[in-house]
């Protein structure tokens, strides 16, 4: 009996009930690529650690081989991981997570990277938005990744 992966749906993803632009495919690799890069930034697989394989992944997820192929293509894409042909993906690199501290006044907008975005901020894989910060006290924007940004506010 396999062991079902931490905060793994127990039957399929899940959607929102929010109407999206991409078809049900794409979200569900988006998905899946998201749940696998929150596994290896949070630890729980480590630098050179196995990802699950395609067949685990596919039965515990409710997904085709090819929504779990084009997750695990984004994640080597990101430089995350890279695959071994007939052995399995390891985990390459961690990205650092970052802290971006929230003052009083101070506003937050979640929304898609622009193109000019997504160069600054390196390699984003679709459906990760960025967070806009808007300080109280003036000056540019602020933006970052919310793949890989803690938001600390401060009372």
């Amino acid at each position: 009996m396999t062991e079902q992966p931490h905060n793994a749906p127990t039957k399929g993803l899940f959607m929102s009930a929010i109407e999206h632009p991409w078809p049900v495919e794409i979200r569900h690799y988006v998905q899946l690529a998201s749940w696998l890069r929150e596994e290896i930034v949070s630890g729980r697989v480590s630098l050179g650690g196995k990802l699950p394989g395609e067949e685990a992944l596919k039965r515990n997820f409710g997904v085709d081989r090819s929504v779990v192929r084009r997750a695990v293509q984004l994640l080597r894409e990101e430089g995350l991981v890279v695959t071994r042909h007939g052995v399995g993906s390891f985990v390459a690199a961690v990205p650092q997570l970052q802290v971006a501290v929230i003052r009083p006044g101070d506003r937050v907008a979640a929304r898609m990277p622009d193109d000019a975005e997504r160069g600054s901020l390196g390699q984003l894989s679709p459906g990760i938005p960025v967070l806009v910060v808007t300080r109280a006290s003036g000056g540019d924007e602020e933006v970052y990744s919310a793949a890989v940004t803690i938001l600390h506010v401060q009372a």
